[in-house]
């Protein structure tokens, strides 16, 4: 059986090589053939500085592609392309900057086996260095789950998750890219179709990875940032899921989800408060204003 594990990298040399090393350290109980899928997605061809080190490194085999058109929707679906000559029984996605469980691939079969999952993927736990308190921003936007080790989810992110490769092959399934300039959200949409589709998603806590936080994901602009831009592609998304009637609708009552969500946050003291107050106002607001602005805007900076 034939497992390809898909990476998009930009600039990340240092933290690639942890990933790639994380891998090597998974343990293989189910003799899974192993390759490893490395899209350069920088303009400079960073990645030549350490394409060797990486080979020398790997106990797996590494492909190389490069992809000159900037962004995460090009880059995957880069690797999409690539994957028709490779054929793998199942494909797995990570950023990279993640270090992967040892136990991810055990851990991921055996809820393959126990429900019959056609998609399998799990938490990203953030790690730091620094000994001060820092604000992590990128919480506020993480499934969270209290009761339960296992849920089914309607999509999947894809820093950390597993797909039958057969389910993309019989149904022609790539990346939007309407969605690139966002760099966020495409992974949602891709997800969710396959959900729709009448395929399984299955999210379990011990299916992790662990990633750096970056500083910039510490800042309250970003938390704006991400929050308005989720908000404004929620339509587009609610469209294609939808069709454009009834998906303007589910968009509308998703405004108004957000709006009393943000009405209530007010009056309810807890852990992020400004944070989660801001983040439901910018969804409101960017659900609202989504269909009139979405092909003006532009938030991918080259």
């Amino acid at each position: 059986m034939k497992l390809s594990i898909c990476i998009s990298t930009y600039n990340r040399n240092n933290s690639l090589q942890e990933c790639v090393r994380s891998i090597n350290k998974l343990v293989n109980n189910n003799k899974l053939k192993i390759n490893i899928i490395i899209t350069d997605n920088s303009s400079n061809d960073n990645l030549i500085k350490i394409r060797k080190k990486l080979i020398k490194i790997s106990k797996y085999k590494i492909i190389f592609l490069k992809e000159k058109k900037r962004g995460i929707v090009n880059s995957r679906n880069r690797c999409l392309k690539k994957l028709k000559s490779i054929n793998p029984n199942y494909i797995s996605f990570f950023d990279d900057d993640c270090v992967i469980d040892k136990q991810w691939i055990k851990n991921v079969f055996s809820i393959i086996k126990l429900y019959k999952a056609d998609v399998v993927t799990g938490p990203q736990i953030y790690r730091t260095k620094s000994k001060k308190k820092i604000s992590n921003y990128s919480e506020i936007f993480e499934k969270q789950y209290t009761k339960g080790k296992t849920h089914l989810v309607r999509w999947a992110a894809s820093n950390n998750v597993i797909v039958n490769y057969n389910i993309i092959k019989k149904h022609k399934l790539i990346f939007n890219k309407k969605l690139n300039k966002f760099g966020v959200g495409e992974d949602q949409l891709f997800f969710s179709s396959i959900n729709k589709l009448g395929y399984k998603i299955f999210w379990n806590k011990n299916i992790k990875v662990y990633e750096k936080l970056h500083e910039h994901r510490q800042t309250f602009k970003w938390l704006i940032e991400r929050s308005y831009r989720l908000g404004v592609l929620g339509h587009f998304i609610d469209i294609k899921m939808h069709g454009i009637l009834y998906g303007m609708f589910i968009n509308f009552i998703k405004s108004l989800y957000y709006f009393f969500k943000c009405i209530t946050s007010i009056f309810v003291l807890r852990k992020n408060y400004l944070e989660k107050i801001t983040n439901n106002f910018l969804r409101f607001f960017g659900r609202l204003i989504g269909p009139i602005v979405f092909n003006k805007i532009n938030f991918y900076k080259k």
